[in-house]
């Protein structure tokens, strides 16, 4: 006999499949992580047999996820072609009567116009939309949700678990001078904050420049650039997290940059062996550190905690992350800390990817 919960997403999943069929797979379907986004659309899919289908996914972890899912649902993927977005360019479009992107919002731009001349069904899916994500599909691929179903819901339904989120700030260290600065013939060390401070005024200052002369657009993103990579691998944030990781018996930690992800714990990247992830979703590894290969389509059981080192301001990626931990039991609650400078952009990054998240979740210790 099925659970309460099961019987509700069956609901929920034949719902969004007829979404699909009565809009002719044009749209946008947003559904929370563990209802069976995947499932949806295979169920679209399989009555289309004369119809050939194009599948996009950012990962190839992805990628592999949906040729699971096809064995498991018994697909016959005759008719489908699986392709990593990036390789968009390489492919005839032509050849496909659908497309189906899935996590849509993480199309560039350049995707986007080659998918704008594609006279075939477009469907994007997604378990989070921002309204300025939503309102550039619309514009670009004359895309509009046809099925959504929210995590707050989801959480309400018991489909995943509940979260709360810890903010951690922490200051840039204005005492230690460990940082290397100044010209090729002219080096000298220098602390966290003075480094920050210096790099925001020159920034500030090209920007300006660049409101006239878009020559000095270049520089402006030269200085963001650097100190974004301040943020990155400054020690003090960098010290803070390893403390918090430390006090965990399982979680997983999200970075910015590879080097940072293998100190913190056992990294996951395109430099190591792709059986490091499975290793840690079957329990033999308890920490791992990760920059972008998790976002989304990976289901991780019984994980509870995630720790950001860095956040970025992506409202979609972040939502995307955050859920990776609300895979625990129903009646247990995912805690989420994330780590950032105060009084910084990094402040600022933080601040906009928790728009879509519930403000009541949100704590600062």
């Amino acid at each position: 006999m099925e659970s309460l919960t099961a019987g509700k997403r069956k609901k929920l999943q034949s719902d969004a499949t007829l979404a699909i069929l009565d809009n002719s797979f044009t749209g946008i379907i947003c559904i929370a992580p563990r209802v069976g986004k995947s499932k949806i659309i295979c169920d679209a899919i399989k009555p289309m047999k004369t119809k050939k289908f194009l599948i996009t996914a950012p990962y190839n972890t992805i990628l592999e996820s949906w040729k699971k899912e096809f064995e498991k649902w018994r697909m016959n993927p005759k008719n489908i072609t699986l392709i990593n977005q990036r390789s968009l360019s390489k492919e005839d479009l032509s050849k496909y009567d659908v497309i189906i992107c899935d996590e849509v919002h993480t199309l560039s731009d350049a995707q986007m116009l080659l998918l704008k001349d594609f006279k075939g069904r477009l469907l994007g899916a997604s378990g989070s939309i921002s309204k300025e994500t939503e309102k550039t599909l619309k514009l670009e691929l004359g895309l509009q949700k046809i099925f959504e179903f929210t995590i707050e819901q989801a959480i309400e339904m018991g489909i995943v678990a509940d979260y709360e989120i810890i903010l951690v700030p922490v200051t840039l260290d204005a005492t230690n001078k460990y940082i290397e600065a100044g010209s090729k013939d002219a080096k000298f060390l220098t602390t966290e904050y003075a480094n920050y401070q210096y790099h925001t005024a020159q920034f500030e200052k090209f920007k300006k420049m660049a409101w006239n002369n878009k020559k000095f657009e270049f520089v402006k993103m030269a200085e963001a650039s650097r100190r974004a990579e301040l943020i990155y691998k400054s020690r003090t944030k960098i010290e803070r997290v390893k403390k918090l990781i430390k006090d965990q018996e399982r979680c997983l930690i999200f970075t910015a940059r590879t080097e940072v992800a293998d100190e913190f714990a056992t990294g996951y990247h395109s430099k190591v062996n792709p059986n490091i992830l499975t290793q840690f979703m079957d329990g033999e590894l308890n920490k791992l550190a990760v920059c972008e290969m998790t976002n989304m389509g990976v289901t991780f059981p019984n994980l509870k905690t995630g720790i950001f080192h860095q956040m970025r301001s992506g409202e979609e990626s972040a939502i995307q992350k955050v859920m990776r931990m609300c895979n625990v039991e129903e009646d247990e609650k995912a805690t989420i800390y994330i780590v950032y400078y105060a009084n910084t952009v990094d402040e600022e990054w933080t601040k906009k990817a928790l728009i879509g998240l519930n403000p009541d979740k949100i704590k600062i210790i």
